[in-house]
């Protein structure tokens, strides 16, 4: 591996947590819309290596960067907390809780939260290589390295364990109903789309990289559901199959086994570990190493 690749790696890392793990990804879609685009009119595959998927905003550096630097500020937030002056309690401000990928950490001034940072995107790059290269995995390695350091994070930084502090009065899988039917409709219509667009493309990840970039909604105070889990699955399966009902079969499987990361791992953590990184590289296994 390349010192310049290492370098990048530690920027990527840097810039994702200067400017929000999230806001990172929205780069990584955004990047990556451009270089599918670029790639089916014959320019290369540069810029999905280089940039969207490489050392610049793939998710296994910048978003695991950022996720890493905010689970550091949680932690100096709760310790600012627990030290309960004044002046302790005015500094906590300036730190977000240790699961919130959304706020740039420009805000709190701390040079040891982009030092986090960069270090664990270099850590995600290494990780990623052992997955891909040495190991030579057949699954989506970059979600699989983001899961490894979600769970890394979760044991130096947090103090709720692995599967969060569920208080004891409150269900960890209360499904409800109607909800898991509106979930089920929009998958079903995310995993059309995306089967259509990556059957007919011969792309399985377009999908991906517009529901990364709808993310933005959030951003605007909007209720918008996070899909790139449901249409990143999507895209496996219809290329992997050669079917596109087979993508729509998968993406709504990604979409319930989705529901139960979420509330198994993230509802009741004071740390990040990715719901869609861990459906994807589920699944990716699935479909890439036991089906195929």
């Amino acid at each position: 591996m390349e010192l310049i690749l290492i370098i990048a790696a530690f920027g990527g890392g840097v810039f994702g947590s200067l400017i929000g793990g999230t806001t990172a990804f929205i780069f990584a879609g955004l990047t990556g819309l451009v270089g599918i685009a670029l790639s089916l009119a014959g320019g290369g595959d540069g810029i999905l290596n280089y940039v969207a998927f490489g050392p610049i905003f793939g998710p296994h550096v910048a978003f695991v960067g950022g996720a890493a630097a905010a689970a550091l500020a949680g932690k100096k937030k709760r310790e600012l907390f627990e030290v309960g002056t004044p002046e302790a309690l005015e500094e906590s401000k300036k730190y977000p809780d240790g699961a919130d990928t959304i706020t740039p950490l420009f805000k709190t001034g701390d040079p040891a939260i982009l030092l986090t940072g960069g270090i664990f995107g270099v850590l995600g790059l290494f990780v990623n290589y052992f997955y891909a290269d040495v190991l030579g995995l057949e699954m989506d390695t970059i979600a699989f390295t983001v899961l490894t350091m979600g769970i890394i994070c979760r044991f130096l930084f947090g103090v709720t364990g692995l599967f969060g502090d569920k208080p004891a009065d409150v269900k960890r899988y209360d499904f409800d109903g109607r909800e898991l039917t509106f979930g089920f409709i929009w998958a079903l219509g995310a995993s059309a789309i995306a089967a259509y667009a990556c059957y007919k493309l011969d792309v399985n990840n377009i999908g991906f990289t517009i529901s990364a970039i709808s993310l933005i909604f959030l951003y605007f105070g909007l209720d918008f559901p996070v899909s790139h889990h449901v249409t990143m699955v999507t895209g496996f399966a219809t290329i992997a199959f050669g079917s596109i009902w087979m993508g729509i079969v998968f993406g709504i499987i990604a979409y319930f086994l989705g529901e139960l990361v979420l509330r198994t791992f993230s509802s009741f953590a004071d740390t990040h570990i990715d719901m869609p990184a861990v459906t994807i590289a589920t699944l990716s296994f699935i479909i890439l190493t036991v089906l195929t």
